[in-house]
């Protein structure tokens, strides 16, 4: 079973800025907006902010429909934002069991082998900045 926080709240401060970040990048790509400037403001990094740009980029190649997210100012996770905290904390863990049990049904092994090692280069990002 996935660890499921259902509000943004119920995910450490690490998570929810990852996916405020990740709902920034969404809405500004949507836009036609270079999400880049957005993104690095709100992480704080512009290594960080092009990290995270991979990590979108090969789960939007790969999941088997569009990425959904929330409002930026929601407090509420969308499913897909629920699947991608999970994803990011079990990489950042270094735990490939768990993020493979939680992502095998949606993507093919390769597809899994390149979103958890962008999502573990992206943990330790974020905990060298820590």
């Amino acid at each position: 079973m996935l660890d499921r926080p259902a509000e943004l709240g119920s995910a450490t401060l690490v998570e929810a800025r990852l996916v405020v970040a990740l709902r920034i990048a969404v809405f500004a790509h949507k836009s036609g907006t270079d999400p880049a400037p957005h993104v690095a403001a709100r992480l704080g990094s512009t290594a960080l902010s092009n990290q995270l740009s991979l990590v979108v980029e090969a789960m939007g190649q790969a999941w088997p429909e569009p990425f959904c997210v929330s409002r930026p100012c929601c407090a509420r996770l969308s499913p897909d934002e629920t699947m991608f905290v999970a994803m990011v904390r079990s990489a950042a863990r270094g735990n490939r069991a768990a993020f493979d049990r939680q992502a095998r049904e949606m993507l093919g092994e390769d597809a899994r082998n390149l979103i958890y090692n962008l999502m573990w280069q992206m943990g330790r990002m974020v905990a060298a900045d820590a």
